[in-house]
């Protein structure tokens, strides 16, 4: 079976199961698409177009119940997300943002409420009208128009990060400052393709938690780090920090996927399918799944 997979960036897990052909043993395929936006992506998975998302959780909150979509989060990603705040050289301080537009993906998902968060902890209040966000898609375009000059900040994921150092551009906050327990990316599926694929996601996610494990141990790791350099086009220091970004399982941590509902919440934003977050995710696949 072909798995249509749609994410931000290359995910190590993915790479690692591809590359030593844990998913050919299980006659799976992926298929990688790299998304210009959590609206594409989300929208993709819900009227079929993919399979299988890499995700920030709140994307799977944000998108339940909007357009008939019924999205939930069956494994974990990602151990966590980097989310550094970069502005353009003209910024000296967060005083200097006040009245500017500011580079998100969309403006009501994810980072764009990260982001909110941040400038808040700083005196910035978009209810105040001291900001606006401009939703111009994933971290590629987020670069793009903070280049141009069209926007002046935004989080800039690795490895635009070292782009936008190169174009002058100044880190200026991360959001561990004021989030530290927001967890790391999903992967999820629109619940009605889950049941009717049911064996293949409990292959898919085998898969998955072999690779995760067999990048996480020690013995390994110089292969692994060889397999991602090869096969995303890294350095060394790129490959050990994809690396270092898988988690320690597959397996949810349900404890960090309550921090971006209540973070949605606090702006007024509950989901439209309630505050309730067993709704969002399902632990049954893994389960099953699981050695």
């Amino acid at each position: 079976m072909l798995f249509r997979f749609i994410t931000f960036g290359e995910n190590a897990a993915v790479v690692i199961g591809r590359e030593r052909g844990l998913f050919a043993a299980h006659d799976l395929a992926v298929e990688t698409t790299l998304t210009r936006s959590s609206t594409q992506q989300m929208r993709g998975l819900s009227d079929g177009t993919y399979d299988v998302a890499s995700t920030a959780f709140d994307n799977v909150l944000a998108w339940s119940g909007r357009e008939g979509a019924d999205i939930h989060a069956v494994a974990q990603s990602s151990q966590r997300m980097a989310l550094p705040v970069y502005v353009r050289p003209e910024i000296r301080d967060w005083e200097d943002l006040r009245g500017r537009p500011l580079a998100v993906d969309a403006v009501d998902t994810a980072y764009a409420l990260v982001l909110r968060r941040i400038l808040l902890a700083h005196g910035l209040d978009m209810t105040r009208g001291d900001y606006e966000l401009d939703g111009v898609g994933a971290t590629g375009p987020r670069f793009e128009s903070m280049e141009s000059g069209k926007t002046f900040a935004g989080i800039l994921n690795p490895p635009w990060d070292k782009r936008a150092e190169a174009a002058g551009m100044r880190r200026i906050a991360d959001y561990r400052e004021v989030l530290p327990d927001y967890p790391g990316g999903v992967f999820a599926v629109a619940a009605g393709w889950a049941a009717a694929h049911r064996g293949e996601l409990v292959a898919f996610l085998k898969c998955l938690a072999e690779a995760t494990a067999w990048g996480n141990d020690p013995a390994n790791r110089a292969a692994a780090l060889r397999i991602l350099r090869d096969a995303m086009a890294l350095d060394e220091d790129g490959a050990a920090k994809e690396l270092s970004a898988l988690p320690a399982s597959t397996e949810l941590h349900l404890a960090g996927l309550q921090v971006p509902l209540d973070l949605r919440v606090s702006f007024g934003m509950a989901p439209r399918k309630g505050t309730d977050l067993a709704v969002y995710y399902d632990l049954r696949y893994h389960s099953e799944a699981a050695p």
